[in-house]
């Protein structure tokens, strides 16, 4: 995923360098008021409250109100597991592992904890389908927005503040599961209405929080991925506008091109707000030469990676310099499952975190709980859930399944190594048959699945229950240090 940078000029409301474009709807909106008091803003580069400087320093909840795949141990995007859940299991099943799921994943003992852990932000990551229906567009379910409240709520009481984050758009703004695709679409960028509808929810979205202090603000969309920035930028506007005209307080987080990677595709007249704060997403895996280390610090061909090589990496890929506005490096974390040792992977997070701390950036690493592999909590191998998935049937067929697939793209991806296809194409094509995949897996998971009642289901969802979770205190003592001033 390599990225072309260029350069562009930021300039701030407040330094009224931006005074070209006093006409347009943004600035309309943005007349300047005094902030209530105990509402975050920006100031130049930091975050304050009461013109107190304040370091967001938090986790997203992912998992909860947008499912990812080994989140949960189901193959596939969530809609679709949801879709073949109820196909295959029925209404009553669907309702009684779902229901749970959704009490169980994040309840008072999760913010508790993370309060006391001294965590003062939470990311939330949710699936705009939590709150309308393809089939009513516009018609609002007030389911979601309760399950939102409830989490809301639960913060307020334990003083964390809360990030809203879109991470399933509409159509889908990125070809990855987590956005929602199911076959690789992204149909958002290519559907005025799907933008619309996106602009629309933002600003319900505000209508119902405006003024609320607890929450920290609006990240507008998850790790887009278009051709055309100039949509994007388009689409930030918008929903900007939608949210001014019923909330002027609240900071809004933009995440930048390219997986929240390409800084420089967020164009300047969007820092007419004077509350923008740039969201990126520093993952190393896969990314450069710190994913193939089996120590840290340590020499590689040639070179020595240690912090200084980190930051450098952090600063080649993030390219913040013109930026007079905050940053938050919202998501970032380590892989159980990668190739490479965990422990070698926390010793890099940690040096990332110190260097987002000398920045100045404000930080919530990736993730508070999934089923094994990169939160801190995780559903302990003895529970229901874990006792299905871990079923000698169901591991059986994935790893003969897994085989099967391995070798077929990795001859393929040979044969195209060695024409003029962009590397770009050969990547959508292995991501696709990667997902081709998951679909009879999900089939053969949740026939095993229908054996079960709808009582023995309510078991397996409560798995994810903070009592049946196991708490990673490696994870932990990488964070604590930098908790402390929290």
């Amino acid at each position: 995923m390599a990225i072309n940078r260029r350069g562009f000029l930021l300039s701030t409301f407040a330094a009224g360098v931006l005074g070209m474009h006093t006409e347009s709807s943004l600035l309309r909106a943005l007349e300047p008021a005094a902030p209530a008091r105990g509402m975050l803003q920006a100031r130049g580069r930091e975050i304050v409250v009461d013109g107190r400087p304040v370091r967001l320093r938090g986790v997203n909840l992912g998992g909860w109100m947008l499912i990812e795949d080994y989140m949960i141990g189901l193959p596939w995007t969530e809609w679709k597991i949801r879709e073949q859940f109820r196909k295959i299991l029925g209404d009553e099943s669907y309702a009684a592992f779902f229901k749970t799921f959704d009490q169980a994943f994040i309840a008072e003992e999760d913010i508790a904890f993370l309060a006391s852990t001294g965590f003062n932000v939470v990311r939330l990551p949710f699936n705009y389908r939590h709150f309308e229906s393809d089939l009513a567009p516009g018609e609002w379910l007030e389911s979601g927005f309760k399950q939102l409240d409830r989490a809301v709520e639960l913060c307020r009481k334990h003083n964390i503040w809360v990030m809203l984050d879109l991470h399933a758009g509409t159509g889908a703004q990125a070809r990855d599961q987590n956005a929602g695709s199911a076959y690789g679409e992204t149909y958002f960028w290519k559907y005025r209405s799907f933008m619309d509808r996106t602009v629309a929810l933002w600003g319900e979205l505000a209508r119902r929080y405006a003024g609320d202090k607890i929450i920290a603000g609006y990240n507008l969309l998850g790790e887009p991925v278009t051709s055309d920035v100039a949509v994007l930028n388009e689409f930030y506007k918008k929903s900007i506008d939608a949210i001014r005209r019923v909330d002027r307080e609240h900071l809004i987080f933009l995440d930048p091109n390219l997986w929240s990677r390409d800084i420089a595709s967020l164009h300047s007249e969007i820092f007419a707000d004077p509350q923008i704060v740039v969201a990126i997403h520093p993952y190393f895996q896969g990314n450069n030469s710190l994913s193939r280390l089996t120590a840290y610090p340590a020499v590689l061909d040639g070179k020595t990676f240690d912090r200084s090589a980190v930051e450098r990496i952090i600063d080649q890929t993030y390219d913040s310099a013109r930026l007079s506005c905050p940053v938050m490096a919202a998501e970032f974390g380590a892989f159980r499952s990668d190739p490479q040792p965990f422990a070698v992977q926390l010793a890099i997070v940690r040096d990332q975190i110190s260097i987002f701390e000398e920045k100045g950036w404000s930080w919530s690493m990736w993730c508070y709980k999934d089923l094994r592999n990169m939160g801190i909590l995780t559903v302990r191998a003895d529970t229901p859930w874990r006792r299905f998935l871990d079923s000698p049937e169901i591991t059986s067929f994935l790893n003969q399944y897994k085989k099967l697939e391995t070798p077929f793209t990795e001859s393929v991806e040979k044969l195209f190594s060695e024409t003029d296809i962009e590397a770009d194409t050969r990547e959508q094509w292995a991501r696709e048959v990667a997902r081709d995949f998951d679909v009879p897996a999900l089939d053969f998971v949740l026939r095993r699945l229908a054996k079960h009642s709808p009582a023995e289901l309510v078991e397996m969802a409560r798995s994810f229950a903070f009592s049946n979770c196991e708490v990673h205190q490696d994870q932990l003592a990488v964070l604590k240090p930098f908790l402390a001033n929290s």
